[in-house]
């Protein structure tokens, strides 16, 4: 699989699934998951299956960005955070940051090229959103082009050891110089906060925490400020630039959500992460001998949950690799993980795609790629999107 890097992989997915559910490869030396029904079976019992953190040694954990991260708890605790964030970031308590956060931010990004008449719509758009959203919740000046890149930049290098399993060499040597920074940055706001609470997302966290938590206090609101900002980031930011592309290459899509921006907006939404989840695949380890759907797995067995083509299963989707906009049940898809994983900013994720989308609609209706560049491939290995997305409108 290690060869698919900046290539687009589906074909190889669904050849490697005519060897079954999970098919072993040495080049990662795990197993690959490539069916729906084996991801689900693997993600949902963790009593088996195990999250790479719940065996793995402490410095991998604080890297990441602790250990009291919703990420990496288990059993108890993790369903405890897991209640904080949910009540955090429920449709209706995070309504209140769409004006206040993400509109702003989504109508400044598209102020700074619109004059031009052309732009780059990955690093000027679908990068920027997130990662201003979140400094913007987070108290932080989100305008700050230098601090927002900085940012974006050491959570790039976090996610890239994580999507390799967290193994040594220069790629976690990077990870953990962009771990102290950004621990530099988030500790001073999460001990101001403390006394001094407002309407951000640290206060709210703090607020919330000591209400759902025992023992919440600095160590677990820096771990799990660290753990919002990183997933809201990379990841989202590449399901927004696979929005565009999906939209601007799809003429059918294009006119559809062009004419209704509430029922088939929200269903491309969904089938944009179903088709070009951001995130290609989820580790699991294998905490004692297992079978799974007739394939033996042993105890220690690294597997690697293979959303992007789970979600490409012809077994569970009619017309697999085609946007369709009536599809019964669109959210039921891997893009955002499943069971006990399940992401907790999924509403927050969806409100900045969808919200991203129909600004640019309204507000660029000409909108098409530029004939003359670099065409959009999809690019990069483990976190993925479409790009460059050069334009004209």
């Amino acid at each position: 699989m290690l060869s698919l890097a900046n290539e687009e992989p589906f074909q190889a997915y669904d050849e490697l699934r005519k060897r079954g559910p999970l098919v072993w490869d040495p080049g990662m030396n795990c197993w690959l998951a490539v069916s729906y029904d084996a991801c689900k079976i693997i993600e949902t019992d963790e009593d088996t299956f195990h999250i790479l953190y719940a065996d793995i040694d402490e410095k991998v954990r604080e890297i990441n960005g602790g250990s009291t991260g919703i990420t990496v708890l288990t059993g108890e605790k993790h369903a405890a955070m897991r209640r904080v964030f949910l009540k955090m970031l429920s449709p209706h308590s995070i309504e209140k940051y769409r004006t206040a956060h993400v509109l702003p931010v989504i109508n400044d990004a598209i102020d700074r090229f619109q004059k031009r008449g052309s732009a780059e719509l990955v690093e000027e758009y679908a990068q920027a959103i997130p990662e201003r959203v979140m400094a913007s919740l987070f108290g932080l000046p989100w305008r700050d082009d230098a601090l927002v890149k900085q940012i974006a930049l050491w959570h790039k290098d976090i996610v890239a050891w994580v999507g390799m399993a967290h193994g040594p060499g220069e790629l976690m040597i990077k990870a953990q110089l962009a771990s102290d920074r950004l621990n530099e940055l988030f500790l001073p706001l999460v001990i101001e906060r403390k006394e001094n609470r407002g309407d951000d997302f640290i206060s709210s966290l703090w607020t919330q925490g000591e209400k759902d938590y025992p023992g919440f206090g600095v160590t677990e609101v820096l771990h799990n400020t660290r753990e919002a900002a990183v997933g809201a980031g990379e990841t989202t930011a590449n399901a927004i630039a696979n929005a565009v592309y999906l939209y601007l290459t799809n003429s059918e899509v294009h006119q559809a959500i062009t004419a209704d921006q509430e029922g088939p907006l929200n269903s491309f939404v969904e089938e944009t992460l179903r088709l070009l989840g951001s995130l290609q695949w989820r580790f699991r380890v294998a905490g004692r001998d297992a079978t799974v759907l007739g394939v033996d797995v042993k105890k220690g067995d690294l597997i690697c949950n293979l959303h992007a083509a789970a979600n490409r299963d012809p077994s569970h989707y009619g017309c697999p690799h085609a946007i369709d906009l009536a599809r019964k049940a669109p959210t039921d898809h891997l893009a955002l993980n499943v069971g006990p994983r399940l992401c907790v900013g999924m509403h927050l994720a969806r409100m900045l795609i969808r919200e991203g989308m129909k600004t640019l609609i309204e507000r660029l209706p000409e909108l098409r790629l530029d004939p003359s560049k670099e065409k959009p491939r999809f690019r990069n290995f483990s976190h993925r999107s479409y790009g460059p997305l050069n334009v004209l409108f």
